[in-house]
């Protein structure tokens, strides 16, 4: 079987995948890519495979000329991707624009700047080119399937996940017969394993991811968000994230990620000292590993947002990962976990002023 897959995602917040002047100029097909492969490589250390570090000392090929699960698949230095992606031709004529939100107003203040991503529905075509030693082209489809599925159900496509981007729906993923739960072909020859994981490597066992939808009832969602926030503009720049051109291709979004940012990192002073609120939350020129999504609507009433990420084993000070998802859960107000349940009102939902909502947890 060597026919292109072929997928069609829709987005329920904007799809970031990077471009010039740190503005999206276009869908870019290698932060698609990228995007993959990192989600990828989390889930092959999750389910016991090796997954190098391709910018680090240890990555492919080795001395014997082998290559990790994910280079196998993805490529790396002399070995070609086994496919090639081909993303819709969009051009974002505004890419200029801007949303500023802005929790406190003083001048050292900075607020947040969201530029506008890509909104809407996009056909994704793998087009096949090299088959991977040891596999099928069924294993390839399904292995791209699972991680577009993992990343549809709990995380984020593409760049700035960070920062309420990437939420989206997939259709057309290959049926998934994964042999007991593994990707890829344990018995494939010219395979690197083995090797001893890195802690600082994402996997999925260090994953932890909420969701939460609430209710805002009648009122209007533009006034419900501005009373949350000192400044929200320009006016015109929130309504596009609220315009609904054509209900068939994209929804409202509620611009909230950095709202509940902000009140986590409040909670995060309050607990952990600048390193380890600083290595979880991000700081200049260092990326958050928690991820707060924008708000879409999953019914006629509810809105859900997604509170995700991934947590290293130990952080700086000697604090444990259990210690920090502790902390997560008691801000949160996690009750019991993988099910749908109220949570207490006086944690972060009460700073966010969110009354009537259901939160679900699942690491």
């Amino acid at each position: 079987m060597t026919e292109t897959l072929t997928v069609r995602i829709r987005t329920l917040t904007p799809l970031w995948t990077g471009g010039i002047d740190g503005t999206m100029d276009r869908i870019h097909e290698t932060g698609i890519l990228g995007s993959l492969r990192w989600w990828y490589e989390a889930i092959v250390r999750g389910l016991g495979g090796y997954a190098c570090d391709p910018t680090g000392d240890d990555r492919c090929p080795d001395r014997q000329g082998r290559y990790c699960d994910v280079c196998a698949v993805f490529g790396a230095t002399g070995l070609q991707r086994a496919f090639r992606l081909e993303g819709p031709v969009w051009w974002n004529r505004e890419r200029g624009s801007k949303l500023e939100i802005k929790m406190r107003n003083a001048r050292d203040h900075r607020g947040w700047h969201l530029g506008r991503g890509f909104l809407g529905e996009a056909t994704l075509q793998f087009v096949p080119l090299r088959l991977p030693e040891g596999w099928s082209w069924r294993k390839v489809w399904e292995m791209l399937s699972l991680t577009l599925s993992w990343i549809e159900c709990w995380g984020g496509l593409g760049a700035r996940t960070q920062q309420g981007y990437g939420v989206v729906e997939v259709e057309g993923l290959y049926p998934l017969n994964l042999d007991g739960g593994k990707p890829w072909p344990q018995q494939r020859r010219n395979r690197r394993d083995n090797i001893r994981h890195h802690p600082d490597r994402p996997s999925l066992d260090g994953f932890f991811s909420a969701k939460v939808r609430f209710s805002i009832g009648n009122q209007d969602p533009k006034k419900w968000l501005c009373e949350r926030a000192a400044n929200i503009f320009p006016d015109d720049e929130l309504e596009w994230y609220f315009h609904q051109a054509n209900s068939s291709q994209r929804s409202a979004v509620l611009p909230l990620a950095s709202i509940v940012r902000f009140h986590l990192r409040n909670f995060a002073r309050s607990n952990w000292d600048d390193q380890v609120r600083h290595r979880l939350l991000g700081e200049p020129g260092q990326k958050s590993l928690i991820h707060v999504s924008h708000a879409y609507p999953v019914n006629s009433n509810q809105w859900e947002f997604r509170i995700w990420g991934w947590i290293p084993a130990s952080l700086p000070g000697g604090v444990l990962r259990s210690d920090v998802l502790t902390d997560l859960k008691q801000w949160l107000g996690v009750s019991p976990q993988r099910l749908w349940h109220s949570s207490r009102k006086d944690t972060l939902w009460q700073s966010l002023n969110i009354t009537d909502f259901d939160l679900y947890w699942f690491e």
